[in-house]
Formats: structure tokens, C-alpha cells, sequence
């Protein structure tokens, strides 16, 4: 077991002897009374984990005392589910033929940024007609 070189009493009775050009005594004392306030609380937590270190010691021992009993499959945690796959690029649509036509057969590529604003471009021209790309040059 550690021990310590002082406790809080002796800190409070600690005297210092008096010499010219000191240190100021009551600054001192205001220290040593805010060390003592801590030193106390230290042990008081010090004493507080022994006694919970003490009282989980006990309940391992009690646990691996006892005979292990198996756990039906039903009450068993469940193993954690494989870490998920990255989603697949969007697909975009190339070609949609009419539903009566070969069945509404639909051939998917994948989609990059040139051809989000290819589609970009297109639908600006849609919306605003020439205008965009003129207000687009002048800036």
C-alpha cells in the first residue's frame, strides 16, 4: 500500500519559521488550506474506488465461481451483420423505347460528371432559350 508524506492535519499544522523578507504568511496559509480541500477529497476518492475495486473483485469471483450454464442458441446475441458494400453508381438512361416495342427494353449506363452537365447545359437551354448562353459568354 502507498503511503504518503503527509495528511491533511499535518499540512494544517505545518508551521514556517519567520525570516526577513519572507514569503507573506497568509498567502501561504490561504494555500495550504486550498491544498489540504484537495488532499481530502483525493483520499475520500482514493477510499471510494478501493472500495469499488474491492466489491468488483468480489463479484468476478462469484461469476467464475458458479457453473456455466449454456445459452440456447434463441438467447444468444446475434453475430453483427457484415459492414454494408458501397451503393452502386446511379444508372442513367441511354434509351427508353415504348412499352409495346421489345417489351420496354431499357439499356442503362453509367453516369459521370460531363454527362450530368452535358444534361445541365441542355436544360438550361430548355428553360431559358438562348438567353443563357449569351448572359453566360458576356460574363
Amino acid at each position: 500500500m502507498t503511503t504518503y508524506n503527509f495528511t491533511p492535519k499535518d499540512i494544517y499544522d505545518a508551521d514556517f519559521d519567520i525570516k526577513m523578507r519572507g514569503y507573506d504568511k497568509d498567502q501561504v496559509n490561504d494555500l495550504l488550506d486550498n491544498v489540504i480541500v484537495d488532499y481530502e477529497k483525493f483520499q475520500e476518492e482514493i477510499l471510494s474506488l478501493k472500495e469499488e475495486n474491492e466489491f468488483l473483485k468480489k463479484k468476478i469471483r462469484d461469476i467464475e465461481s458458479k457453473p456455466q450454464i449454456p445459452v440456447p442458441e434463441k438467447m444468444q446475441r446475434p453475430t453483427p451483420p457484415a459492414p454494408p458494400v458501397a451503393p452502386p453508381v446511379p444508372p442513367t438512361i441511354e434509351e427508353v423505347k415504348p412499352a409495346g416495342e421489345l417489351g420496354g427494353h431499357v439499356s442503362i449506363k453509367p453516369v459521370n460528371n460531363f454527362d450530368i452537365l452535358k444534361r445541365l447545359n441542355r436544360l438550361e437551354r430548355a428553360v431559358f432559350g438562348p438567353q443563357a448562353l449569351k448572359n453566360d459568354i458576356e460574363s
